[in-house]
């Protein structure tokens, strides 16, 4: 039977969020006359403020744990027929399942005991993400040979603007300040634009030197509207790394702790820069070898220079 009310559970983190969206995508396509909600962490809600391939964002509001059990009875009442998680832990299992849909799918790499919480379980190989969200697809009989990122963004033309990323979740995934700070100032400086959260806008400033500084300034559907402008970004692994290769942005990306292959850019246009360390990828957030981070220390501002180039013309 063609489901009505389909809900898809993928919270976080930004970057899992936008590999998500292929996957959506396909679902709609598939449905397209059903009501699907995505459950999103509120911090990260605005990115999927006009996409077009949902009907309604359920917020989780997860540094407000007294809001949780408000948000299960409402996810008891919804009377979803289809829940698809793509989180696989413990707190998104028990999302799935207080739904009492009738298919309730998640992925065969779930973690903390959560699959106990679906009747149907997709086998996933190891592969980039965006590709391991749609085995989930393929599951439901939606199948494609596109791969779209719709945000509902307008149409934009190139500006040439080369933004910078200096931020990510890990320390370990962190080129250092010095070294972005260094590329500026080798780079058109009327070109450059910085981006960045809130909390790291004293920070940003110092890396800025002058130029054009956004950190701060932007929710997530306004950083991917700047993103769509830009001619190239130059970015640490992050969330934002991932909304660039989404709007088809040219990224130039310094990889050490994380594995490209899993997690990097998604598409062909794109720049991954590794040194040759033999401990990379740990994936691990704090580095015990000696000298220390290696894998990012390594990558040369000669090298991010000579990679940016090609999209500078």
């Amino acid at each position: 039977m063609t489901p009505q009310r389909i809900l898809i559970v993928k919270p976080s983190a930004l970057g899992d969020v936008v590999h998500a969206l292929p996957t959506v995508a396909r679902i709609r396509r598939q449905f397209p006359e059903a009501h699907i909600a995505w459950l999103i962490n509120s911090n990260l809600a605005s990115l999927l403020e006009r996409s077009p391939v949902i009907n309604e964002r359920m917020l989780f509001h997860r540094e407000q744990a007294g809001r949780f059990p408000a948000l299960l009875k409402q996810l008891h009442s919804a009377s979803f027929e289809l829940v698809v998680d793509l989180q696989g832990l413990l707190r998104s299992g028990v999302m799935t399942w207080v739904t009492r849909a009738a298919r309730r799918i998640g992925l065969s790499d779930a973690r903390e005991g959560s699959r106990m919480f679906y009747n149907e379980i997709v086998a996933v190989p190891r592969c980039h993400a965006v590709e391991r969200y749609l085995k989930a697809a393929d599951h439901l009989g939606c199948h494609g040979d596109s791969v779209e990122f719709p945000l509902g963004l307008p149409q934009a033309s190139r500006e040439g603007w080369i933004a910078i990323n200096a931020s990510a979740r890990w320390p370990t995934k962190l080129w250092g300040d010095d070294k972005f700070a260094e590329l500026i100032r080798r780079l058109p400086r009327d070109r450059v634009v910085l981006t960045g959260s809130a909390n790291e806008r004293n920070r940003i400033e110092r890396i800025a030197q002058g130029c054009r500084d956004e950190a701060g300034k932007t929710n997530l559907l306004q950083l991917a509207e700047l993103y769509a402008r830009c001619a190239v970004v130059v970015t640490n692994d992050s969330g934002p790394m991932h909304i660039a290769a989404a709007v088809g942005t040219p990224v130039v990306a310094i990889f050490g702790p994380t594995d490209p292959a899993l997690t990097g850019p998604y598409g062909k246009q794109h720049v991954v820069l590794r040194a040759g360390v033999d401990c990379s990828p740990c994936m691990k957030d704090r580095c015990v070898q000696q000298p220390p981070m290696e894998c990012m220390s390594r990558v040369t501002v000669e090298q991010v220079l000579v990679a940016v180039q090609p999209f500078l013309v």
